[in-house]
């Protein structure tokens, strides 16, 4: 009975300090293959959790295990923290890795500053000059380079406009955090003056913002448009709820969101970037030099629409919506 006391005490040590250590929100690491001897380290950083950078970064892990079967892979998150990036930076130093993957703008900013000898590929990064990682894409000065997830505005207001030919007024929310997003919000604005439209635009701090923002909005547009923007994906399932609710339409430029009930999107594929940025990582870890590795931009886009959010907005019925479209419950 004793023995059995004290094991029983043990377990529940061990779960309370499990507890601990998820409720204060400490980058999670994962290491998904056991390193060989002379193998490869390669740290990920993924600055939040959304769907686009969790397919960003399965889509790497999976196809670099193909091409390097033998690679050590240690997986860090900032759940959405940029504080703790220099830290998770400076354990991938300790740890001697090879390799750095960054994903999305702050995470590869973050990587950029910390180190500057380990080669470091970004992705899910819109415009990489602005962002201050590189100045030449065709031959990177530095350590870094990658994939950017960039698609072009106009393309994807010719399509908003195709479906919605009535829209005068596009609503937009941005991170007042991300260079990414202040890029996009003025490449849309000179993109929409071109079309006849306005654009309302509301900035947020963080999450906890968002419900606020989008009210805020909603009396003065016609449609949404979710940029590719960490905190509008990870908050994608509060705004399609608020817009579904007021009888508004929404665009995003991945498909993330429109699992998460956006109305629309027309744009990248994050699972594809992630390969994309294994293949550059393969080169890398076999020999070649950064320089010798340009960014690469996707040029791979497909549509796709939430069924349900069509239904509640008297969509599903419409052609130029429903043509072509990959349809998501």
């Amino acid at each position: 009975m004793k023995f059995r006391r004290v094991f029983v005490l043990v377990l529940l040590s061990l779960f309370l300090v499990s507890c601990s250590g998820a409720k204060n929100g400490k980058p999670a690491e994962e290491t998904t293959t056991e390193s060989a001897e002379g193998a490869k380290k390669v740290g990920i950083i993924q600055i939040a959790d959304h769907i686009a950078l969790e397919r960003a970064r399965e889509g790497f892990v999976d196809e670099l295990e193909k091409t390097n079967p033998d690679v050590e892979i240690i997986s860090k998150n900032a759940n959405g923290d940029l504080t703790v990036v220099p830290s998770i930076i400076k354990s991938f130093q300790d740890k001697k890795v090879d390799l750095i993957y960054a994903i999305a703008t702050p995470a590869a900013q973050g990587a950029k500053n910390g180190e500057k000898e380990i080669p470091i590929i970004f992705n899910a990064v819109t415009d990489p000059e602005s962002a201050d990682l590189l100045k030449n894409l065709e031959t990177p000065e530095g350590n870094v380079t990658g994939v950017s997830d960039y698609f072009s505005i106009s393309a994807q207001l010719e399509e908003m406009i195709s479906i919605f030919p009535d829209i005068k007024n596009i609503g937009v929310m941005f991170s007042t955090n991300e260079a990414n997003s202040k890029f996009q919000i003025e490449e849309l604005k000179k993109s929409a003056e071109g079309f006849g439209l306005n654009v309302v635009e509301v900035g947020v701090n963080n999450i906890n913002d968002v419900s606020t923002a989008i009210k805020t909005i909603e009396p003065k547009i016609d449609i949404f448009m979710a940029i590719t923007d960490n905190t509008v994906s990870s908050a994608s399932t509060i705004i399609a709820e608020s817009l579904r609710e007021a009888k508004i339409p929404s665009f995003a430029s991945e498909e993330g969101p429109v699992e998460n009930g956006i109305l629309i999107s027309s744009g990248v594929d994050y699972a594809d970037l992630g390969k994309k940025a294994a293949g550059m990582a393969s080169e890398i870890l076999g020999g070649k030099k950064v320089s010798e590795v340009p960014v690469l931009f996707s040029t791979d886009t497909r549509k796709v629409v939430n069924k349900k959010t069509a239904e509640d907005l008297g969509l599903s019925k419409d052609e130029k919506l429903m043509k072509d479209a990959k349809v998501v419950e």
